[in-house]
């Protein structure tokens, strides 16, 4: 077998990278980031290392060395500009031509613009190791930090980001609605707002205002309304990043690279995995985009396997994710599959929720501060295999 070209510098991609080494993979392994610091845990851009508690370089994945004693290029901070599928070759911002016989796609996503703000120079986004070092030089003592979005990322920067007055702006009539249903938004606006965080519910951001020297001063929104802030975060999702092969592959109806469950795409030798992939479930007969952790470190070790001829797993473990904020470890477990209703138990500080199909059944789970409930849950939820 020839070598393996992947393009990405996240998890997915260390992931991947070392799978096939793991499992006496001896061909050449190339690993091409955008970034110049090697493979790094994301998760902690919004909370450890914005507080303060853990520094860059304890967030890299393996020390420097391991990289090459593996026998594992990294190609850093030089960006692929173009791939070839039919020639097996891509090309990086730097001109070095990279050939290969296998690829893998693992590029990931990028913070979702604000049509409204998409032209300012000082909103600030949420993603790599920049922003976050951007991040922690605008939470100043004493500032006020508008942070568009009340998703899992936006409220964990506020919550950690104890130094500014942090102001939620969420255009849905409740935090995280869409994705954890109207009731379950409101449990966590309450614990917000108790925890001292302003949050504003049902509000559209049209502009921004600028005072005197060009300073921010307030946000417009779309009733007419303003409110006061001098630092602004946009965190309303991310979109993964295609535009490599976004005419060359096929795409999923949620933007990302559509595979099948071995993360197979429609050209032959060409993989995809992590944010950028929409990974086809038998759970669902569709679909799925998980932007988390765990779904990328598996999806790049089933990739790895298929890549050397290993069979794809029997069945489909459920998805996982979880999020830190304001003295909530939310636990969310799922099969990816649409809900039509939730059953809660508990409070503000302590629930655990069942999303229900129009069945019935159970499709998802969510808890709060329960972590014991989580392994019950993830047996409840095992997908059996689909018979052929």
């Amino acid at each position: 077998m020839g070598g393996v070209l992947i393009i990405g510098g996240g998890l997915a991609a260390a992931r991947c990278a070392e799978t096939l080494r793991a499992c006496g993979f001896d061909g050449p392994v190339v690993v091409a980031g955008a970034e110049a610091h090697a493979p790094y845990e994301r998760p902690a851009l919004s909370k450890e290392h914005l507080s303060g508690d853990r520094d860059s370089d304890s967030l890299a994945l393996r020390e420097h060395g391991s990289w090459s004693a593996a026998g594992i290029a990294l190609q850093l901070g030089a960006p692929v500009v173009r791939i070839d599928l039919a020639a097996r070759r891509a090309l990086t911002r730097s001109g070095a031509v990279l050939a290969f016989d296998t690829l893998v796609i693992a590029t990931g996503a990028r913070p979702r613009r604000h049509p409204a703000l998409s032209h300012l120079t000082d909103a600030l986004h949420l993603r790599t190791l920049g922003d976050s070092a951007r991040l922690r030089r605008a939470c100043t003592p004493g500032a006020r930090l508008a942070i568009v979005g009340a998703g899992l990322i936006g409220a964990e920067v506020a919550s950690t980001a104890l130094a500014v007055t942090p102001i939620l702006v969420e255009a849905a009539p409740a935090p995280l609605a869409r994705a954890f249903g109207g009731d379950i938004g409101a449990l966590l606006a309450e614990r917000w707002r108790s925890a001292g965080a302003d949050v504003l519910t049902g509000a559209g951001v049209a502009a921004a205002r600028y005072g005197r020297g060009g300073r921010l001063v307030a946000l417009e929104l779309t009733d007419g309304s303003s409110i006061a802030c001098d630092r602004l975060l946009v965190s309303i999702g991310a979109v993964p990043v295609t535009n490599l092969v976004a005419y060359q592959l096929e795409l999923a109806a949620d933007g990302g690279i559509a595979t099948d469950a071995s993360g197979r795409t429609s050209v032959a030798g060409v993989f995809a995995c992590g944010d950028v992939a929409s990974w086809h479930r038998e759970a669902t007969g569709g679909g799925v985009r998980a932007e988390n952790w765990t779904s990328a470190a598996q999806q790049a070790a089933i990739v790895a396997r298929t890549i050397l001829g290993e069979a794809p797993p029997p069945s489909e473990a459920p998805l996982y994710a979880w999020s830190d904020q304001f003295g909530l470890r939310l636990q969310h477990v799922s099969t990816g599959a649409a809900w039509e209703s939730v059953e809660i138990a508990g409070g503000a500080g302590d629930f655990e929720a069942r999303y229900l199909d129009r069945e019935g059944r159970m499709v998802a789970a969510l808890v709060a501060n329960r972590p014991r409930a989580v392994a019950r849950l993830r047996r409840d939820l095992a997908v059996a295999p689909v018979a052929a």
